[in-house]
């Protein structure tokens, strides 16, 4: 018999935050591991330590900045701010489909449907004053997309709280990188104004050393996917999803050597996450099934398909090379912002999405191309044919298009995108 989860009725019922529900579920599950298998207990220390920081900062005297969207995250560290990444609250509570319904059914009750269900989610757990806390400030940048250019304002006047705005420029050319250089000291001014302190330039250092530590480690992860087999399953891409964006979180460290730690020793032992062996290296064009995870493991059992990479996680990671010249680190800023997922791929012009899809064909050895599309994503389904017809024409390579809801897991089950991509793989694919 399926054990209840008292927790998730509280929320259902308003008893319970989200903050507060996703928090002590993290600590459940890492203690439930340390009891069963502590080897594995290193893949929930990250998420008890960031839900934990965000859950306490305030009581802890820390000011906690919500955002939203690429921002200098390095900065709000080195004020010894506290960051949420908004998105963290849709994709930690994704499988959990009863939650995510009721937040993203209230939102549908007051705006527009048509709205992405992750910032239906964010939304609707205000609509509902589940989020357990009030930020003291709001930031957020004017990409990825029109829904979160609709929440996000919204979410501010809602919140009462001191909001600044990052405009992010269409193209990624010297002209924009001046343009958010200048607006990335105008967020120093606000955060100064905010917590009534200067920047103080060794605590920047410190939280750019931390920053260039993770993003190190990140792209030596990807790269540790080039090698055929893959040594990482694909879930561990979802779990990566949103680090880019927090880059300076000290906890981020141990997570990812020991990531990285077990990469290398399943390359060194001549293993892949296949264990019946690895037969498709899929590329996910576009999102991430974090409704249903387990789809994830079943295609590696079931047809030996792994997911080497998604086209908007990748994250190839821009480095602070010059610490001593402020400027040239504000400069590192701006492209990081125009470099993080999924903005690279999806908030410009089409080359830059073909631009990365040819560095990941031409260096992840993929034969297996699936453009997992989200419905809200409307921007980068305009794109699909482009896409498609780009690697059937470089790579003589198919494209399976299939329609999802990564964060409201109603919209198509978990065997109904099994299938659909069993299908193809079966069919479609010559290898």
């Amino acid at each position: 018999m399926a054990m209840v989860d008292t927790d998730l009725l509280k929320v259902m019922s308003g008893e319970l935050s989200t903050t507060d529900y996703i928090a002590n579920q993290c600590e459940g599950k890492l203690a439930h591991t340390l009891n069963k298998d502590p080897d594995s207990a290193w893949i929930y220390d990250l998420q008890v330590a960031q839900w934990g920081q965000i859950r306490d900062a305030q009581k802890n005297g820390k000011k906690l900045i919500a955002f939203g969207g690429p921002m200098p995250v390095d900065i709000i560290y080195a004020f010894d701010c506290q960051p949420y990444y908004l998105d963290q609250l849709p994709l930690s509570t994704a499988p959990k489909g009863d939650m995510n319904s009721k937040f993203v059914d209230l939102c549908e009750s007051k705006t527009n449907q048509s709205m992405c269900s992750i910032d239906k989610v964010e939304l609707g757990a205000l609509l509902a004053d589940q989020y357990g806390l009030i930020p003291d400030a709001f930031v957020y940048s004017t990409v990825p997309c029109d829904s979160s250019r609709i929440a996000y304002p919204i979410m501010g006047k809602m919140w009462g709280c001191p909001v600044f705005n990052i405009d992010l420029p269409f193209r990624r050319d010297a002209r924009g990188v001046a343009y958010l250089v200048e607006q990335t000291k105008e967020f120093i001014t606000f955060m100064e104004e905010l917590t009534g302190k200067k920047l103080d330039m060794d605590k920047m250092k410190a939280s750019m050393e931390i920053a260039n530590k993770t993003n190190e480690l990140i792209g030596k992860i990807a790269d540790l996917r080039k090698h055929t087999p893959c040594p990482l399953p694909g879930m561990l891409l979802v779990t990566n999803a949103c680090m880019s964006g927090m880059a300076a979180d000290p906890a981020m460290i141990p997570f990812l050597e020991k990531e990285l730690e077990m990469g290398e020793m399943m390359i060194a032992m001549e293993m892949g996450a296949c264990m019946n062996g690895e037969k498709y290296r899929m590329l996910f064009l576009q999102n991430m099934l974090w409704t249903q995870l387990k789809a994830y493991s079943y295609l590696e059992r079931e047809y030996g398909a792994i997911c080497i990479m998604d086209a908007l996680g990748h994250y190839h990671p821009d480095i602070y090379e010059n610490m001593s010249d402020f400027e040239d680190c504000l400069k590192v800023m701006a492209v990081k912002m125009m470099n993080l997922p999924m903005i690279h791929g999806a908030a410009g012009p089409v080359e830059y999405y073909c631009d990365r899809i040819t560095y990941l064909m031409d260096n992840f050895n993929i034969n297996t191309s699936v453009f997992l599309g989200h419905v809200g994503c409307k921007h980068t389904w305009a794109s699909t044919k482009i896409l498609s017809d780009f690697i059937q024409q470089k790579y003589d390579i198919p494209t399976l298009l299939i329609d999802v809801d990564c964060i409201d897991g109603r919209y198509k089950s978990a065997e109904e995108v099994q299938d659909a991509i069993g299908e193809y793989l079966t069919t479609v694919v010559r290898i």
